[in-house]
């Protein structure tokens, strides 16, 4: 499907003001040379706005565009175009958030498929569509352009910038330790604990016969089971909170933390207040799943805003909680306040230096960008 329009260019533009000029000039002085004139322009310009084609001989197709590709990044496009009749040189223009890259296609042979390559640059974070694609064709005397639309579109999805979040080896090791939880079970396959007296309703099979037999009262085992850690990351969106800059930081800092987890292996639950990318309760499967919700997350006004209690957090949301949130989010410090969360809860707090950040009694960070925050989780200085 593709739609067209014309316009004058420069030239074109040029021309025309000299027409009204000389018709008025014409009119004026009483000399009809200077209408003649005027009304030969006005003709040329009339054929030349007609005269490029109305529709296009030629079909394009983009072959096998990135999914996902990371904000700043050069975007790699391959075009391929058809004619069913020869088709001459001509521009045309592929556009991707705003950036614009003009193509000039060679002459079109109708047996052969034309391939081009070129490269946008993706500079906005979201789900952006690349085209549609606009054809321009000129005349002969080079005053008009014809712009014909085709409706070739793709979807790219401009995912945030993934800072690699790293340890040193002991800040690792202790890491490591505190991310294995001991868990009372009563799994019988799971390990020895200890023994204890029976009370109703434990499981027959773990009573421990020969040591009731010794002290003459039902004795029972007791056993534990080693498991990783679980986390929930939290990203609030209330657009009071943040500007806009640093709500990009924030989400850079959000994707990291869940990619970081992902990579070590860590069941992660991810969670924002926008409604159109709230998350879900389970833990992400793979690093694309992370990628596309935080590919989709937008700032939000408070009352389009996904309520605290819609974040459904009533529910244990993990051993580690880290909430990504502006200095004058609210949310801080209702988590803050919730004694279930205290000691799992971390907070990240965006700020800009523009106002003294209020005490708190929660582990946290304040950061003025997600460069900053990587370096100071590298380094060893986040704990949790």
């Amino acid at each position: 499907m593709s739609r067209s329009a014309s316009r004058l260019n420069r030239n074109g533009t040029a021309v025309l003001v000299s027409a009204v000029a000389l018709a008025a000039l014409g009119l004026v002085t009483g000399y009809r040379e200077f209408l003649v004139l005027a009304l030969v322009a006005a003709l040329v310009l009339i054929s030349c706005v007609l005269v490029p084609r109305v529709t296009s001989p030629i079909e394009f197709r983009r072959v096998d565009t990135p999914k996902f590709v990371p904000r700043g990044a050069m975007v790699s496009i391959t075009l391929e175009a058809n004619a069913d009749r020869p088709a001459p040189p001509t521009r045309v223009i592929d556009q991707l958030a705003g950036h614009a890259v003009p193509i000039d296609l060679p002459e079109i042979d109708p047996t052969l498929s034309t391939i081009v390559t070129y490269r946008l640059q993706a500079l906005r974070r979201g789900a952006h569509l690349v085209g549609p694609l606009l054809e321009e064709r000129t005349d002969p005397f080079g005053l008009a352009v014809r712009t014909v639309e085709h409706d070739v579109t793709d979807e790219i999805l401009v995912h945030p910038t993934i800072h690699s979040l790293r340890l040193p080896e002991s800040g690792n090791r202790m890491r490591q330790t505190r991310a294995t939880v001991m868990r009372f079970s009563e799994d019988p396959l799971a390990d020895f604990r200890s023994l204890r007296e029976y009370v109703v309703g434990d499981d027959s099979r773990l009573v421990h016969w020969a040591s009731t037999a010794k002290t003459g009262t039902l004795m029972v085992r007791d056993h534990f089971e080693l498991r990783r850690t679980t986390r929930c990351v939290i990203l609030d969106t209330v657009d009071r909170s943040v500007t806009d800059l640093l709500f990009e930081d924030a989400v850079e800092i959000a994707a990291s933390l869940v990619c970081e987890s992902l990579e070590r292996n860590i069941p992660v639950v991810a969670k924002t207040r926008d409604p159109h990318a709230p998350g879900r309760a389970r833990p992400l499967r793979d690093r694309q799943e992370a990628l596309e919700l935080f590919t989709r997350v937008q700032r939000t006004p408070l009352d389009a805003t996904l309520a605290v209690g819609q974040l459904k957090l009533t529910t244990d949301p993990g051993d580690q909680i880290f909430l990504v949130a502006g200095a004058a989010s609210p949310l801080i410090g209702q988590m803050a306040a919730t004694g279930a969360f205290t000691q799992r809860l971390h907070v990240i707090r965006m700020h800009d230096r523009s106002a003294p950040l209020p005490r708190l009694t929660v582990r946290h960070t304040d950061t003025t960008s997600a460069e900053q925050f990587t370096r100071r989780w590298n380094g060893g200085q986040v704990t949790f």
